[in-house]
């Protein structure tokens, strides 16, 4: 059998120099292109096994708060996260300076005592200037810490860094800690784009795949405002990339999986009224992502955080309001996320009562070993929250 003759092709001259450049390029990704391709990663959330009860989580509800920082050390706090140590006490970090986005922030930490239930002192994991340093770039602000704690018990942080300009311009870095966040690798950069590399923030919580790699959920901020979810390997190179919202007016995805496969990422929304919390589907375990809907919960720009619990209940942390963060409140789905229901407060504008303007903002929370949930959250600005209570609780509302 004879084939049809192919039409002819005009070839398309490429000058000396030109090719020479893009040879250059070809040749400089081709290290990261092997590392991708020759790291095979399986689509499937690790889902942890049961909690164990502790002598403190017991059938009777228990509920605590406190705060976690000494008042006045910064003028502002903000954007905390927290971790469960492999000792069992927890670490917490945040940033805090005179304002948000100018030089003297910094991020800062402190550890909870399981045993006492007490904070230690505050003291700084980083700043622009070591992350420069690491970096080999000038780093004019720093931000959005975010933790956790891998299959080997390392423990990373993630945080936002940029040189010039708003959070728009902004990069990923991470840390890695092996005894317990004592000390900490030098500052990495992500590189998510090889032109420019810049509006990529993060603030919802890392999670674990089955493989042992890590989903880090995105989002950006440059021209239009989307989230997206990266995978990494163990050692913090970047093997696959994946867009979860649609639209162009979605921000901080928090990304909850329901089983091996399936899962729902709850969004920030930023854009015209009414504003309510934005969620996506997925059943691939996080490959692709159903088209951007909305709950009936309102969202006045700003942070949410959900959780699923054993009984299948889907639990999310957010302010129940359209126009300002002055109502931090929990509401809960008993049908995968389709109704909610309100059924707790943690904070309200009652809470300060000096005649300003109240926030209660950036919830993250944790569910640790001994099955109790960790919720810290900003707290006026001024402070950081720390809430604690056990399942008996959570059931009970």
């Amino acid at each position: 059998m004879q084939l049809n003759a192919l039409p002819s092709i005009t070839p398309v001259r490429i000058r000396g120099a030109t090719a020479g450049f893009i040879f250059l390029v070809i040749l400089a990704f081709l290290p990261v292109l092997y590392k991708e391709f020759s790291y095979t990663h399986t689509w499937q959330f690790h889902i942890p096994e049961g909690q164990k009860s502790s002598g403190i989580n017991s059938p009777v509800p228990f509920y605590r708060n406190g705060f976690i920082q000494i008042e006045g050390q910064t003028p502002i706090v903000h954007s905390p996260s927290v971790v469960e140590l492999n000792d069992g006490n927890l670490l917490a970090v945040w940033f805090g300076g005179t304002r948000e986005g100018v030089k003297d922030v910094a991020i800062y930490r402190s550890i909870w005592n399981r045993q006492t239930g007490e904070w230690t002192g505050d003291s700084i994991l980083t700043g622009p200037s070591d992350t420069g340093e690491d970096l080999g770039r000038y780093i004019r602000k720093v931000g959005n810490p975010v933790l956790l704690k891998d299959v080997d018990g390392k423990i990373w942080l993630f945080y936002v860094s940029a040189s010039v300009g708003a959070w728009s311009g902004s990069a990923v870095n991470f840390r890695m800690s092996t005894d317990n966040g004592l000390h900490w690798s030098e500052a990495r950069r992500l590189v998510t784009s090889p032109f420019l590399n810049i509006s990529t923030l993060v603030r919802g919580a890392p999670f674990l795949y089955s493989d042992g790699s890590i989903g880090l959920p995105v989002y950006h901020e440059f021209l239009r405002k989307f989230g997206e979810l990266l995978r990494l390997r163990p050692d913090g190179t970047i093997i696959d990339k994946v867009r979860i919202s649609s639209g162009g007016s979605s921000l901080q995805p928090y990304v909850v999986p329901l089983d091996s496969k399936k899962g729902i990422a709850f969004l920030r929304r930023s854009g015209s009224s009414p504003s309510r919390v934005l969620f996506s589907f997925t059943d691939d375990g996080g490959r692709s992502w159903s088209d951007t809907g909305k709950l009936s919960l309102p969202n006045p720009d700003s942070s949410v955080m959900g959780m699923r619990t054993q009984d299948g209940s889907l639990f999310l942390v957010f302010n129940n309001s359209e126009k300002n963060r002055e109502d931090l409140s929990l509401a809960r789905s008993m049908d995968n996320g389709h109704t909610w229901e309100v059924v707790h407060v943690f904070d309200e504008r009652g809470a300060v009562n000096d005649g300003n303007r109240k926030e209660f903002s950036y919830p993250f929370w944790i569910h640790t070993r001994d099955d109790m949930i960790h919720l810290v959250y900003t707290w006026n600005r001024k402070r950081i929250r720390h809430v604690y209570f056990n399942s008996s609780w959570l059931e009970g509302l």
